[in-house]
C-alpha cells in the first residue's frame, strides 16, 4: 500500500524532506504528490497513508477545499490514515487561530475537522515566529509516554480542550507550554488521523548544518533516542 505525502505550495521544502527520511526508510512505496493529483485521480484504494508536513496551510486548503477535502475525509472514515505535521495539523482541524493580533494572523474555518475543535498557534511568546527565517525554532519540551524529551517546534499548535472531544486522545504535551496538548490521536471512523504541534520529523543533525542554536541543536541530539521511539509509535496507529 502506498504513503503518499504532500509537497505541492505552501509546503516547507526542509519539513517534506525530513518527512520523506522518515518514510523512505521503512516503504519503498512513497509518492510526493500534488493537489491536482489529489483532486483528480483515483488514488485512495491503493493508499494507506497520507501525510500533509509543516509549512503554510492556507494554500493546503485553498487547493483541495472542497472537491480534495471530501476525498480525503472519506478516505480516512473508509479506513486510510492522515499524518498531518504543524501546517498539516492545523489543517486537519475545525478551525485555525494562528498568530492572533498579528499581521500574519490567520483565523478561519477548515474543512477536514479530524480534530472537531481549533488549533492555536503559536505557542512561545519570547520566540517571534518568521516565515523566513528560524526566529521562531524552539526545544519544546514534550512529555510522551510519561518521560521528556525536547523536540523541534517552529510555529505549531495546540489543540484546544482536546480532553472534551469523543475519539480523541492526546498522545504528548507540551511541558514548558502549560502542560497543552501536542501530539493528539484521532479515530475516525474505521480510519487513524495523527495531529502533531511538534516536528517530530525533524532529527538533529539538519539542524547543525542549518546553524541552528547551539543550545537547541544538544537538546535535540540528547533525545533523539526518545524521539525514533515517539516515531515508532506514531506510525504504529498509522501503518
Amino acid at each position: 500500500m502506498k504513503i503518499l505525502v504532500y509537497g505541492d505550495e505552501g509546503v516547507s521544502a526542509f519539513s517534506l524532506s525530513e518527512t520523506l527520511k522518515i518514510f523512505r526508510d521503512i516503504s519503498a512505496d512513497v509518492e510526493v504528490v500534488d493537489h491536482r493529483f489529489l483532486n483528480e485521480k483515483e488514488w485512495e484504494k491503493e493508499t494507506k497513508l497520507l501525510v500533509f508536513p509543516g509549512g503554510r496551510d492556507i494554500p493546503y486548503d485553498r487547493n483541495l477545499k472542497g472537491k480534495g477535502t471530501a476525498k480525503i475525509r472519506k478516505f480516512v472514515e473508509e479506513g486510510g490514515s492522515f499524518l498531518g505535521i504543524c501546517a498539516g495539523a492545523y489543517f486537519g482541524a475545525d478551525e485555525v487561530i494562528f498568530e492572533k493580533g498579528t499581521p500574519i494572523e490567520v483565523h478561519e474555518k477548515r474543512e477536514l475537522k479530524f480534530f472537531p475543535g481549533a488549533a492555536v498557534g503559536t505557542l512561545y511568546p519570547r520566540a517571534s515566529f518568521s516565515y523566513e527565517s528560524e526566529a521562531g525554532t524552539h526545544p519544546s519540551e514534550i512529555s510522551f509516554e510519561g518521560k521528556p524529551l525536547h523536540l523541534y517546534y517552529n510555529g505549531g499548535c495546540t489543540f484546544k480542550e482536546a480532553n472534551k472531544y469523543p475519539g480523541i486522545k492526546v498522545l504528548a504535551h507540551y511541558l514548558d507550554a502549560k502542560d497543552q496538548p501536542a501530539i493528539i490521536h484521532c479515530k475516525i471512523g474505521k480510519g487513524n488521523v495523527i495531529l502533531s504541534g511538534v516536528h517530530f520529523e525533524v532529527s538533529p543533525k539538519p539542524l547543525k548544518e542549518k546553524g541552528c542554536i547551539l543550545m537547541t541543536f544538544e537538546k535535540l541530539k540528547k533525545s533523539d533516542g526518545e524521539r525514533k521511539n515517539l516515531v515508532s509509535v506514531i506510525l504504529s496507529y498509522l501503518l
